[in-house]
């Protein structure tokens, strides 16, 4: 039976308020009530904030869109793709690992796949590498472009890509840190990133 005190329905503002409140329990809380309460209304003004020069605003920003889920993906990929500001297609792309954390088992859409794989070339090196690790978010749904970059040339994207194939359990990932690992051509430094994500397979193993 829900109680009078669970059926009052939150002010939007002062939700909004809490999120920019430093205390991240305080924003958590905040969100979440959004998610809850205010879904449709709180998840456009979130995407707003993806601009603020506050940063702990936008990250917490960032944060609540990841509690919604699936739902956020679409108009992600929207703002992704209208917006000439490198820091909100960075948002944007970050607001993607979060929600790939938070519901693991919800498959990405292909218009959100195809905007992390855009922001894998994008302008912005914060967007890039931003990407990556998004990618290694979301997991095996993202291994074939895991393993093309870290076949790549970008050395900060290959090491990110070597520690997001250590942690998808699949015969392909290995696959592919055994032939980056062997390649003569390979960068000491991704060399040395591809070792310890193949010491990281053989420990879980053993």
């Amino acid at each position: 039976m829900t109680s009078p005190a669970q059926s009052v329905r939150p002010d939007l503002d002062a939700l909004f308020a809490d999120l920019a409140h430093p205390n991240p329990h305080l924003q958590t809380q905040a969100y979440l009530a959004m998610v809850d309460h205010w879904p449709d209304e709180a998840l456009q003004r979130l995407l707003t904030l993806l601009d603020q020069p506050d940063v702990s605003l936008r990250r917490a920003a960032v944060r609540g869109l990841g509690a919604f889920g699936a739902v956020a993906l679409r108009p992600l990929a929207e703002l992704f793709g209208m917006s000439p500001d490198g820091t909100v297609r960075a948002s944007c792309v970050k607001a993607y690992a979060q929600i790939a954390s938070n519901y693991p088992d919800q498959s990405f859409s292909p218009e959100a796949m195809a905007v992390l794989e855009t922001a894998l070339s994008d302008e912005s090196p914060v967007v890039s590498q931003s990407a990556v690790m998004a990618l290694g978010q979301v997991g095996i749904q993202a291994l074939p472009l895991l393993i093309r970059i870290c076949k790549g040339d970008n050395i900060a994207h290959v090491q990110s890509a070597a520690m997001a194939l250590a942690e998808i359990p699949d015969p392909r990932a290995e696959t592919c840190l055994r032939e980056v690992f062997d390649d003569p051509a390979t960068d000491p430094l991704s060399r040395q990133m591809v070792e310890a994500s193949l010491g990281r397979l053989d420990s879980r193993r053993s």
